[in-house]
């Protein structure tokens, strides 16, 4: 697929698709891995990723759902484990910070916190274009 679609075109798809959650060259989300230093050259890691976000989710992006004594339920992956407080950063990319003393469990839910079919909707061009963007080593000069 390397050198078959416009990464220009790729980037927007990018933009539209994957960078409320992902950063990829300074740019986009944090509630995904950042992109940037990830393996991108790898095709079927890449798309596997994609198509089946829950088959292997990286260390560290576990979605878990934290349960408190008062009944509140937060989800999200946990990105600090205090002997205080347990931070969660949530699907809008904002932390939550919880008392550890009001924590009742912690419980991981065993998918991935990236949906399901992101590029269903895309033609087979539109995802060479993606694929020409996700696997540049360096950003497009705007």
């Amino acid at each position: 697929m390397r050198g078959k679609g416009n990464a220009y075109q790729g980037q927007k798809i990018f933009e539209k698709k994957c960078a409320a959650c992902h950063t990829l060259f300074f740019k986009g989300g944090r509630v995904g891995p950042d992109l940037t230093r990830y393996q991108r050259d790898n095709l079927s890691t890449m798309l596997n990723s994609i198509v089946h976000p829950s088959a292997e989710i990286r260390e560290g992006f576990e979605y878990q759902m934290v349960i408190t004594l008062d009944g509140r339920s937060v989800g999200g992956f946990i990105t600090e484990r205090g002997i205080h407080v347990v931070v969660v950063r949530g699907l809008d990319g904002e932390d939550v910070v919880l008392a550890r003393g009001n924590i009742e469990e912690i419980l991981p839910v065993g998918r991935s916190l990236m949906p399901d079919g992101l590029i269903e909707d895309l033609s087979s061009e539109q995802i060479c274009d993606l694929f020409a963007f996700l696997q540049r080593s360096q950003p497009i000069a705007q």
